[in-house]
């Protein structure tokens, strides 16, 4: 099972956002949620996952075969930050890695200009046998210097390969980008699929968002904060050669304020829900969908 250590937001912000999650479910089972149905689910052939949390990343890792690569890529083994990459094979013939590649900068003059190590984020699909790169791409709304405010975590890759048709299988990866800030409540998680036919790689679905949390926090027991939550199963229904995607959302609001006896200041806390559907249907390119960053509360 997925373990989410790779969120570095402050204690407070862990805290809360569990807490957040446990009083979600009750409220889930327990209360008649806000819901707004698009358009109801059909019936699936096979669940990716129900929420990000329950994701089981690929465990592989081919040390030997990502020093190839990295030599035939022209990089230092050193430069690679190897706790941060994944990797899968893809089949008998063909291992995918995603690295992070860690690039130092020249001396700055001063502090203010001190950005810090930058982390280069990049797919490679290359040969089992002697770590030939057969596809590179490197993937820049990853790329991050270490002293930015936002912050790009581990990226994920599912341990199952998907089959969006009858021939076609994929590679399924999450990405995540937080703030590195304590009263700054952000983090933003993202689905992508990647297919590859021997010579290209091709992204049919691209940083599509499955977890948020945004909101603001005083550091201690007020704070607001909306979040969602997403979960993607494959459809019987094939649109232009490729099964549909059935998107289930839950959006949550909390409203929280701590006492404080002095100001003669109750603890209060609210809770608000919200269920949307989607389909994402191929348009003989890509999984196209219209970005959405529409607060549905706050």
């Amino acid at each position: 099972m997925k373990i989410n250590t790779y969120l570095i937001l402050s204690g407070a912000f862990l805290f809360l956002f569990s807490c957040g999650k446990n009083e979600k479910q009750r409220i889930e089972e327990n209360a008649p949620s806000l819901a707004v149905q698009s358009e109801s689910p059909k019936a699936v052939e096979k669940l990716i996952f129900k929420k990000s949390e329950y994701i089981i990343p690929s465990d592989e890792l081919d040390l030997s075969l990502l020093k190839k690569a990295a030599e035939n890529l022209n990089i230092k083994y050193a430069s690679i930050k190897t706790e941060d990459v994944s990797s899968i094979r893809y089949n008998d013939n063909v291992t995918f890695f995603v690295i992070s590649i860690i690039n130092k900068p020249e001396k700055a003059k001063s502090n203010e200009e001190n950005l810090g190590n930058y982390y280069q984020r990049k797919y490679i699909f290359v040969n089992n046998e002697d770590g030939k790169i057969l596809a590179e791409e490197n993937d820049k709304n990853l790329g991050y210097y270490e002293n930015d405010g936002l912050r790009a975590a581990k990226t994920y890759i599912l341990k199952d390969l998907l089959q969006l048709n009858d021939t076609t299988r994929a590679i399924a990866l999450t990405t995540e980008v937080y703030s590195n800030s304590r009263v700054v409540m952000y983090s933003e998680e993202k689905f992508t699929i990647i297919t590859f036919d021997g010579n290209k790689m091709k992204k049919v679905l691209y940083e599509y968002p499955i977890r948020s949390a945004n909101g603001d926090s005083n550091g201690g027991g007020t704070y607001q904060i909306e979040t969602l939550e997403a979960g993607i199963s494959i459809s019987d229904t094939q649109t232009n050669g490729f099964y549909d995607l059935m998107v289930s959302k839950i959006f949550t609001y909390e409203d929280a304020v701590e006492a404080d006896v002095e100001n003669d200041i109750q603890q209060k806390s609210d809770l608000k829900v919200k269920k949307e559907f989607q389909r994402l249907k191929f348009d003989s390119k890509t999984y196209s969908f219209h970005k959405d960053d529409r607060s549905r509360f706050l």
